[in-house]
């Protein structure tokens, strides 16, 4: 049974049979994670910023299409039910068909993210026939000049509109992403709008991770601390647009994890529900419980934001780097955000700093970088129809203009 079909399957106590499977993986008990996220490759065609796979060119060893279908016959094996392919550009592998039609042969929930630039029709009909359950295009800005200049390539917005529109067409669920940084957070609620106009099943958030190309600046984390509370910022402004419209938004306290929103909710006869019910159950952080993130070489990291290897699918099967002493700990105990505790700490196995701090005192607490010119740039108020912020923060990082600014200071 697949997670495509199995919502419609009826379990025990009445819940479907992968309500009853999610539940088992909130509870840590299930043998190998129900999801992997794989970068496929770094081959990127665009230049994001804030990327956190630093995605730029191919990895030498990334996996073939031999040892991919390997990996993928063990998640099957394994009893993994989901599977996203991302990057880079995953579409810029020429095999990237043939590990679509592999995947969902084996019965795996497949979803693929792309940025949308150069994605012709024929493309995603390829996707559809090969059984993609759904497609996530990721946006900046409702304004070209914005969008593009992030991504560093003209075209990329329209490239991003075209892909969702035609993707919605064929009947593909379809999912917007954002990343919450000083550039996209003006124009979220105008595009959280767009999506529910355009017929988009889902809308991710997420945070700004100091990770790959958006680390190394002398604020990190201070960075870091300033992007979560615009993140939960955000998520509340959403949440007041969402109420009267009859759509959830999810709010968080604490913990800053990238939350799906159901803008148009799948009903339980259609294939998407599989989709919208795993991401309802798996709140909170993924990492020990809901997921692991493949990198192109087939090493394995706990997250896409946590950068610490805790195993390798060329010497290992899922189910044994599953039960790395990172996992099980991370099962055990509740430790806030492990890339949170990457970033503050320079460890992914203690107590995420942020976790249970206050915005302001975890900011005074930093030290401030002596002899740099910076920009002066606010965080969370400054979202049309909220309260303006107490006062200005200095933070770098958490736009391009600052990012390339660190750069060359």
């Amino acid at each position: 049974m697949t997670a495509a079909t199995a919502n419609t399957s009826t379990g025990t106590n009445g819940k479907s049979w992968l309500e009853d499977y999610m539940d088992q993986a909130s509870a840590g008990a299930l043998a190998a994670p129900p999801s992997a996220w794989w970068i496929v490759t770094r081959a990127c065609n665009l230049k994001c910023f804030y990327c956190f796979a630093d995605a730029r060119r191919r990895d030498p060893d990334e996996l073939d299409t031999a040892q991919a279908k390997a990996v993928l016959d063990d998640f099957a094996d394994s009893g993994l039910m989901f599977v996203t392919f991302l990057g880079g550009e995953p579409l810029t592998r020429k095999d990237i068909y043939d590990l679509v039609d592999h995947s969902t042969d084996l019965g795996i929930y497949t979803a693929l993210l792309t940025n949308g630039l150069n994605v012709r029709e024929k493309k995603i009909d390829r996707l559809v026939e090969g059984g993609l359950e759904m497609i996530g295009v990721s946006i900046d800005s409702k304004d070209d000049a914005v969008h593009d200049a992030v991504r560093g390539v003209p075209g990329s917005l329209a490239g991003a509109k075209g892909t969702i529109r035609h993707a919605i067409r064929r009947g593909l669920r379809t999912s917007v992403r954002i990343v919450v940084t000083e550039d996209s957070y003006p124009a979220i609620p105008d595009l959280f709008r767009w999506a529910i106009d355009e017929g988009v099943e889902e809308l991710i958030l997420l945070p700004i991770f100091m990770v790959g190309r958006a680390a190394g600046g002398a604020e990190d984390r201070r960075a870091d601390i300033a992007g979560k509370e615009l993140f939960l910022s955000t998520l509340r402004r959403l949440h007041e647009i969402g109420a009267p419209l009859g759509i959830n938004v999810p709010l968080q306290q604490r913990l800053a994890c990238p939350q799906g929103i159901e803008l148009n909710a799948p009903d339980d006869r259609l294939h998407h529900a599989g989709h919208a019910v795993g991401f309802e159950k798996s709140v909170g952080c993924k990492v020990g419980r809901f997921m692991v993130s493949v990198q192109p070489n087939g090493k394995v990291y706990p997250c896409p934001f946590v950068h610490t290897e805790i195993g390798d699918l060329r010497r290992q099967s899922i189910t044994d780097i599953w039960q790395a002493p990172l996992m099980r700990r991370a099962r055990g105990e509740d430790l806030g955000c492990l890339a949170r505790s990457v970033i503050h700490t320079g460890r992914a196995d203690v107590l995420d700093p942020t976790y249970h701090g206050d915005t302001e005192e975890l900011l005074a607490a930093l030290p401030e970088p002596a002899g740099r010119r910076r920009k002066l740039v606010t965080v969370p108020g400054t979202i049309p129809g909220t309260a303006p912020a107490a006062q200005p923060r200095v933070v770098e990082g958490l736009s391009l203009a600052t990012h390339n600014a660190r750069s060359t200071s």
